[in-house]
Order: structure tokens, then C-alpha cells, then sequence
């Protein structure tokens, strides 16, 4: 075979595998330590995640955004699913759950120095919460007569919670304590409360398969059950949540 037949032959080829292989696109927000585009391998649920469907064979793009944008770009069908998301949120946007990878501790962060002591929510009623815009909270804290101020991520609540704009932040345990100490400004100044108002699973929401795609939960699911028979799953969350 002529060398330039062969080499158009070769071309040819690796243009139509590209196009076979279905392409993957996921979304998810700045949730360190679970998921960060400044964290190694973009933080554990992230890491966790990418390996899953690579040991399918299926590489996998993951794009950060502020998850107000990450619902309407999921909703615009510009992405396959979306990870490090609470029940509430896979429900809210008709999304097929994944197992849960993790558990989160959901509660208050205050400033050093300012009491805070209660047993029922509801007695803290009229103090003012900073939530972020769109997350998937817990009904009953929404409705437990808190007054209500939001933003668009954590980071920024913190950083108003310490410039005294309101009361408490409603956020994860071992997110808030990781955004407080690696800000400077934050660190030393806030802390958790204590209480934990509920314990919430982490979870990969797939968008349903349509007809001739694959059904990426059930890739995904394999491959999880592949990390696990390795041992490579828990050795994933160990490098990242020490």
C-alpha cells in the first residue's frame, strides 16, 4: 500500500473512533474539599468520579460553575449529569441518582465570640442566615423562620458573616472549615456552631439516557463497583479527605 494511502487510511480511522466515542460532560460547583478546580485531580468527588468512568474507558469533562449557571446549562442539555449534589437538588432537576459517595454534616458557622446556644431551630427565629443561591437545602431550615439573605457561593457568605451582614451561614462542616482555613482573612474568625441540623448524602445526578446513548449512571455505577473491588475507592477519599 502507497504511504500516502496508508497514512489517509490511519486518518481516517482515528477520525471516525473520535466520533464514536460518546463525548461526557459534567458539571460542578466550588465545594472544596469534595470539588475544586484549585485542588489536585479538581478535589475527591471530582478524582472519585473521573476514575470511575476511565476505568469504563470513557473520559470525562468537568466544568465548574456557580450552580445557579450549572442549572440552567443542565437544563439547556449541555451537560450529562452533575456531581457533589444533595437529594434535594437531584430531585429538583429530574436527575437519576448515584449511590452516595459521602456524607456531609450541615450546620452553622458563626463568629468567634458570639453566643449561640439552642436545642429546636425555630428558637433562633428572626436571627438572620446566609445560604447560597439555588442549593438544594433541607425544607425544615428554610421554614424555620430564619430571615433569609443569599449569595452566589460559600466563600462569599463566610467572608459577609465576618464583616458582620448576618448571623450564621448555613454550610457542610468540613467545607466551611477548609474555605476558613485557607483564606486569610476568615481564618481564626469564624467557626462551627456545633450543631448538626442534618446529615445529608453526596451524590452524582445523571441527566436520563436518551435513546442510543449510553446510560451513564449505570456506566458510572459499574465503575464504582470496579474501584471498590480494587480498594481503589477508599484509597481516592484517603488522599483527599485525610
Amino acid at each position: 500500500m502507497p504511504i500516502v494511502l496508508f497514512v489517509a487510511t490511519l486518518l481516517f480511522f482515528f477520525a471516525q473512533s473520535a466520533q464514536a466515542q460518546p463525548q461526557l460532560r459534567m458539571a460542578t460547583l466550588e465545594y472544596p474539599p469534595y470539588s475544586s478546580e484549585h485542588l489536585p485531580n479538581g478535589g475527591s468527588i471530582v478524582a472519585l468520579t473521573r476514575r470511575a468512568f476511565a476505568v469504563r474507558g470513557y473520559p470525562l469533562q468537568i466544568d465548574f460553575l456557580p450552580w445557579a449557571r450549572a442549572r440552567v446549562e443542565l437544563g439547556n442539555g449541555n451537560y450529562q449529569g452533575a456531581l457533589a449534589l444533595w437529594p434535594k437538588e437531584i430531585n429538583e432537576e429530574g436527575l437519576q441518582p448515584s449511590r452516595p459517595l459521602l456524607y456531609s454534616e450541615l450546620g452553622l458557622f458563626i463568629r468567634n465570640g458570639y453566643p449561640l446556644q439552642f436545642s429546636q431551630l425555630q428558637e433562633l427565629r428572626g436571627r438572620t442566615l446566609g445560604i447560597v443561591r439555588g442549593y438544594g437545602y433541607p425544607q425544615h431550615i428554610l421554614d424555620a423562620g430564619l430571615t433569609l439573605e443569599d449569595a452566589v457561593d460559600d466563600i462569599s457568605n463566610l467572608r459577609k458573616l465576618n464583616a458582620r451582614r448576618f448571623d450564621m451561614v448555613l454550610l457542610e462542616r468540613i467545607v466551611g472549615n477548609h474555605l476558613i482555613a485557607n483564606d486569610e482573612q476568615l481564618r481564626g474568625k469564624l467557626r462551627w456552631q456545633g450543631n448538626v441540623l442534618e446529615r445529608v448524602p453526596l451524590l452524582v445526578g445523571f441527566v436520563p439516557a436518551k435513546p442510543g446513548e449510553p446510560d451513564w449512571s449505570e456506566v458510572f455505577e459499574q465503575g464504582l463497583r470496579d474501584l471498590h473491588s480494587s480498594g481503589e475507592y477508599m484509597q481516592i477519599l484517603r488522599s483527599h479527605n485525610p
